[in-house]
């Protein structure tokens, strides 16, 4: 028996010492890593951008997706593509003070600064007085705000540092998505005043 037992200690100290042998160590018979496919040593200057007269390949449209396909996955199936250029259409919309267009793209009820709407038609008839009370750091987040790999979790997507807009998949009764849509909007007024037009 104590034979058996030196034995197995043996084997299973080789192939401990075998997994935690240096790379190096355990491919010296492997052929040398090609000089181009090395990791740099050092950073490479930074290339100049190439003169768009020499190039004949045809440009592809331009996407600021950069992110994997699914890095949105706790909060939608949504692809990342659709999602960061969906973020960037309400970045700018909210930039551009279009609030015709942000009130499409509400789920309502939202309640902003203190004040419930329950439909595009209330937070129109409220977005008349916001130009006054407007907070600059509101829209100097947004401004800094690059809609790539946005912080997510089961509650939705975020614009802006510290959580100016939320934007999420809106499910219906039936739970068939309604798309994406503004989910939240915070600190977008410096008066946190009542600002409902039927007050």
């Amino acid at each position: 028996m104590k034979k058996i037992s030196v034995f197995l200690f043996l084997l299973l100290s080789i192939c401990l010492w075998g997994c935690s042998a240096p790379a190096a160590e355990m491919n010296e018979s492997a052929p040398p890593v090609p000089k181009e496919a090395a990791a740099p040593e050092t950073e490479a200057p930074a290339a100049e951008a190439p003169d768009d007269s020499q190039s004949l390949a045809p440009k592809e449209e331009e996407s600021i997706t950069t992110t994997d396909s699914d890095y949105y996955s706790i909060a939608t199936d949504m692809s990342s593509a659709v999602v960061e250029n969906y973020a960037d259409q309400i970045k700018q919309q909210f930039l551009q003070h279009d609030w015709p267009a942000i009130s499409e793209e509400i789920a309502y009820p939202i309640t902003i600064s203190g004040v419930t709407y329950n439909n595009s038609t209330e937070f129109l008839a409220a977005s008349k007085s916001f130009d006054s009370s407007l907070d600059e750091a509101f829209f100097e987040a947004l401004e800094e705000e690059d809609c790539k790999e946005m912080f997510c979790s089961w509650q939705g997507i975020m614009l802006g540092e510290t959580g100016q807009i939320w934007i999420g998949e809106v499910l219906d009764e039936e739970n068939a998505s309604q798309g994406l849509m503004i989910t939240a909007v915070n600190d977008l007024l410096k008066n946190q005043g009542n600002l409902n037009p039927e007050n």
